[in-house]
């Protein structure tokens, strides 16, 4: 069990080095980011990495049927909120993100992105047109699949960062997505 759990750090350590070398990530300043939880790759070493670069890192909070970004601060404790994910405490971000870092189970390398069922960074993210925002899928390799199922409702991702590689997502114009371009590199771990 501790070698797992090792060999899940430095995966989670791969993920976060790759997300952190997104040119957007320098360029960009404003980061809503998942917390973590269960078997998800862990997005603390991303965020801890955004924090020592200045930029400014949103965590989730559900409330009712909605998501609302909240600053992150590192010394503010996180409360067990809606389905025990930790949340910041604050007043909701009255601004919009630049990145959404998106929690998943599945993904498919055109962009496709198989959720929790509930909704609610679907609805977050409607509000924002295409070109606001990077939606950056955050997993391990083993979560890309050839296909995902996807509704109509379902806003598709722009990057997957994995523990392995970095997929840009080509958008068509109307449709499913086009076939990916997978910026291959190694990672640490």
């Amino acid at each position: 069990m501790k070698k797992l759990r090792a060999a899940r750090r430095g995966n989670d350590g791969a993920v976060a080095e790759n997300f952190l070398s997104l040119p957007e990530t320098a360029e960009k300043n404003i980061f809503f980011v998942y917390h973590a939880f269960g078997t998800e790759a862990d997005t603390m070493p991303a965020i801890e990495g955004l924090l020592r670069a200045g930029k400014t890192v949103l965590l989730p909070r559900v409330e009712g049927k909605e998501m609302s970004a909240v600053p992150y601060r590192a010394d503010a404790p996180l409360h067990a909120g809606a389905f025990g994910i930790p949340e910041p405490p604050g007043a909701p971000f009255q601004g919009k993100p630049e990145v959404v870092v998106l929690p998943l189970l599945a993904a498919d390398e055109r962009g496709g992105r198989l959720g929790y069922g509930g909704g609610y960074y679907d609805r977050f993210l409607s509000g924002m047109s295409a070109s606001d925002v990077l939606k950056a899928g955050y997993c391990y390799d083993f979560q890309v699949l050839p296909e995902v199922p996807v509704a109509p409702c379902d806003v598709p991702l722009d990057v997957i960062v994995t523990d392995k590689r970095v997929i840009r997502v080509k958008k068509q114009t109307e449709g499913r997505n086009a076939a990916p371009r997978a910026d291959k590199k190694p990672s640490g771990g």
